[in-house]
């Protein structure tokens, strides 16, 4: 069965963000099942899963909690549509649920985090015109953002090669630098920097017409451009805020990837001391259990739409099975505490990175709770880029399913480590002695290259 498997994936499966002539040469890594923080292929062969699969599974896999919840709403009903009014239980109880861990109003159900931030765009854009606004249209994003992969999404992400490919995107979408210290835009150094790159933001409001602008979407912690965030996280978006309020430009966390204890508190918005007006949620909801995403707004934007219809709306929006799984998903995180362990873990992950300073080819390690990136470079001191030919991160993440640890590849130059939150010090080890291995391995292989 294992050779059919390899003859289906490398003629009928279109693999997402992954050559397909690479598949060919060297056979797909088959994830057969789960269990707490740990993997199994199809041949059995166990691997620390550093990734959470994609921020995703925040409580650990195979708990049967979840799987009970989900089988219990399945033998009652599969599926009921929320179109035209119509509801079930459980996508009521989740709502309610939502906004009782969340400074929010009401909530929009969707399936994916892409969906949840297609559904925010068309939001703020309903909510402007009924309110006599119309012009403002524009949706405001920062470079080097990810956001998603359907249209709306992708035209407010910033990832150039992302983008390349599927231009021309949706007009009306700008964007402005992100607080990356480690390459600031400006050549700027904290804390003399004054923080220029929150002012970039009112720069960019400025220079297009603050009334034809609608939102600005932002991470808390940026995940794409590997955990990057403002040295003072609280006065970035007190100024991200006050602009916002100024202007009357409706502010959207997208809280896909930071959500639900990952970043070390419950959501991401508690580091800054902001409350935005939208938030975006995924991913984490259910753990990755079922799919489903979710727009959360505030009174200011529910109330508007009391009146009118939300001319939006997907088939499986708020599916029954998926609402259990994140009913029983949410409440495990609170039971367990899981954001508190996320920070302490998280402390001690970002302190065990650190020794990864030895190579040569690490030129930055940052995160936050279980959030956390590794950024290689050619030379430290110039911070030259690897080429990107050389696909440094994605042979380290070869190495290390070799080793035993399994890492989605998501970047050229970045390696992304965001375990789930019930993990330990002695899988923290393992995965540090795993990274320390295969950054040796590859390390090495350049060298031998750019002699």
């Amino acid at each position: 069965m294992r050779e059919k498997y390899y003859e289906i994936a490398s003629k009928r499966l279109i693999p997402p963000f992954a050559l397909w002539k690479e598949i060919e040469q060297y056979g797909p890594r088959i994830i057969s099942k789960g269990k707490g923080v740990y993997l199994y292929d199809i041949d059995g062969k166990e691997y620390i899963d550093a990734m959470s699969i994609l921020w995703v599974v925040n409580v650990g896999h195979g708990r049967e909690e979840i799987i009970n919840g989900m089988y219990e709403q399945m033998k009652k009903i599969n599926y009921v549509s929320l179109f035209g009014g119509y509801h079930h239980e459980k996508a009521l109880e989740l709502a309610d649920l939502i906004c009782s861990i969340l400074p929010v109003e009401s909530v929009f159900f969707s399936n994916s985090g892409s969906e949840a931030i297609e559904t925010a765009i068309k939001l703020v854009r309903q909510y402007h015109y009924i309110n006599g606004n119309p012009q403002r249209y524009k949706i405001v994003g920062r470079w080097h953002s990810y956001h998603g992969v359907t249209y709306g999404a992708l035209s407010v992400s910033g990832i150039r090669q992302n983008r390349n490919f599927f231009e021309p995107l949706i007009p009306g979408f700008i964007h402005f630098e992100p607080p990356y210290c480690y390459r600031c835009p400006f050549n700027g150094v904290y804390p003399s920097c004054n923080l220029r790159c929150a002012d970039d933001f009112e720069r960019l409001v400025e220079n297009e017409g603050p009334k034809t602008i609608a939102a600005v979407v932002v991470e808390p912690v940026m995940s794409a451009l590997g955990s990057v965030y403002a040295p003072d996280i609280k006065e970035y978006y007190r100024r991200i805020k006050q602009i916002c309020d100024k202007y009357d430009i409706i502010l959207i966390f997208d809280e896909v990837n930071n959500g639900f204890g990952r970043t070390g508190k419950f959501f991401a918005y508690e580091h800054t001391e902001v409350i935005p007006d939208i938030f975006v949620l995924g991913k984490g909801l259910t753990s990755g259990y079922a799919p489903l995403g979710a727009t959360a707004v505030s009174k200011k934007i529910s109330d508007v739409f009391k009146d009118w219809m939300f001319v939006h709306g997907f088939t499986f929006g708020g599916h029954p099975i998926s609402s259990a799984a994140a009913i029983e998903n949410i409440k495990i995180i609170q039971n367990e505490k899981l954001y508190e362990n996320s920070h302490i873990m998280g402390q001690y992950l970002g302190k065990r990175l650190n020794e990864l300073y030895e190579f040569d080819i690490v030129g930055d390690i940052r995160g936050i709770g279980l959030h956390w990136s590794i950024e290689y470079v050619d030379d430290k001191k110039t911070k030259k880029n690897i080429p990107s030919k050389f696909w440094v991160a994605a042979k380290i993440e070869k190495e290390l399913f070799k080793n035993g640890v399994y890492l989605a590849r998501a970047s050229v130059d970045r390696t992304y480590i965001a375990p789930p939150l019930i993990i330990n010090q002695d899988q923290i080890d393992f995965i540090i002695q795993a990274l320390k291995k295969s950054i040796y391995s590859v390390q090495k292989d350049y060298k031998s290259l750019v002699k």
